[in-house]
C-alpha cells in the first residue's frame, strides 16, 4: 500500500505541475474513490469521582477510542487512564495527607487487513498496561490471527477474533515472566433505540505455558444527550487467574461518564 500511495502522489504532482492552477484537481477525491482514506470515528469518555464524609477521595478516568476504516483496513486505537487519590488523617498528629490509591494506564492498537469477502480479516495487535497498585505492575502483549465480522446491520455488528501471541508481565513484586498466549476477543454493538446503544467487549490472554491468564469484560450503555454529547454507564470485570499473595482474582468497576463522539 505505501508504494501505491507514493505512485498516486507522484501522478497527482505531475498533473498539478502540467495544468493551470484553476484546472488542477485535488488529490483527496482520487484517494477517496480508491477507498484509501475511508472514515474516522471515535469518542472521548471522561468521568470524575468525588467522595466526602468518612472517606474523602478524588479521581478521574478517561477512555478514548478511534476507528479508521477503509476498503482495505480497519484500524482501532484505544487509550485508557484512571487516577484516584484518597485523603487519610493521622490519628496521632491530626495531619491530613493525600495518597494515590489507583493509578492505571493502558494503550492498544490493532489493524485488520480485510480479505475479499469484507467480513473476514487478518489482524495484528499490540497492547500495554501499567497499574501501580494492581497484581501486575506492567503487562505487554503482541498477537496476530483471524477475525470475522459474523453480524453486521447498519452500524450494529459482532466481531470475533482469535490467534496466537506473546506476553510480558511484571508483577507487583518486580518478578517478570514471558511466554506464549492465545488471544481471544469479541466486540458487539447494538442500537437499543434511537440515540441509545449497548456495547459488550471481551478480551482474553490465555497463557499457553501455565502462567497467568487474564480476561477483561466491559458492558456499557450509551444514551445521547444532545448532538455529539452523551452519557455512558459501564461495568467492567478484570480477572487474573494467578494473582500474587492474597490478592483477589477478580476486580470490578462501575462508572458513569460523559462522552463526546466525533
Amino acid at each position: 500500500m505505501p508504494v501505491l500511495i507514493f505512485l498516486l502522489g507522484l501522478l497527482a504532482f505531475n498533473a498539478v505541475a502540467n495544468e493551470e492552477p484553476e484546472e488542477a484537481e485535488p488529490l483527496v477525491p482520487e484517494l477517496r474513490d480508491l477507498g484509501i482514506l475511508g472514515t474516522i470515528t471515535g469518542d472521548i469518555e471522561l468521568g470524575f469521582l468525588f467522595i466526602d464524609g468518612n472517606t474523602d477521595a478524588r479521581g478521574w478516568r478517561v477512555n478514548t477510542e478511534m476507528v479508521h476504516e477503509n476498503d482495505f483496513f480497519r484500524n482501532r486505537y484505544n487509550i485508557q487512564g484512571r487516577v484516584q487519590k484518597n485523603q487519610f488523617t493521622d490519628s496521632a498528629t491530626g495531619e491530613v495527607r493525600s495518597e494515590p490509591t489507583v493509578k492505571r494506564y493502558a494503550v492498544s492498537a490493532q489493524s485488520n487487513y480485510k480479505f475479499l469477502t469484507g467480513t473476514t480479516s487478518f489482524f495484528g495487535r499490540g497492547a500495554y498496561a501499567y497499574d501501580m497498585f494492581g497484581s501486575f505492575r506492567q503487562v505487554g502483549s503482541l498477537a496476530t490471527g483471524y477475525a470475522n465480522r459474523v453480524y453486521e446491520k447498519q452500524s450494529n455488528y459482532l466481531d470475533l477474533e482469535t490467534g496466537p501471541g506473546f506476553a510480558y508481565r511484571e508483577s507487583a513484586s518486580r518478578n517478570t515472566t514471558m511466554g506464549f498466549i492465545w488471544f481471544l476477543a469479541a466486540n458487539f454493538e447494538q442500537e437499543i433505540y434511537k440515540g441509545s446503544r449497548f456495547r459488550q467487549t471481551f478480551e482474553g490472554n490465555v497463557s499457553l505455558d501455565g502462567e497467568n491468564s487474564m480476561f477483561t469484560s466491559r458492558s456499557s450503555l450509551t444514551s445521547q444527550i444532545n448532538g455529539r454529547l452523551a452519557m455512558r454507564v459501564s461495568f467492567s470485570v478484570n480477572h487474573n487467574s494467578r494473582p500474587e499473595g492474597d490478592l483477589e482474582t477478580t476486580d470490578t468497576e462501575t462508572s458513569a461518564s460523559l462522552v463526546y463522539s466525533f
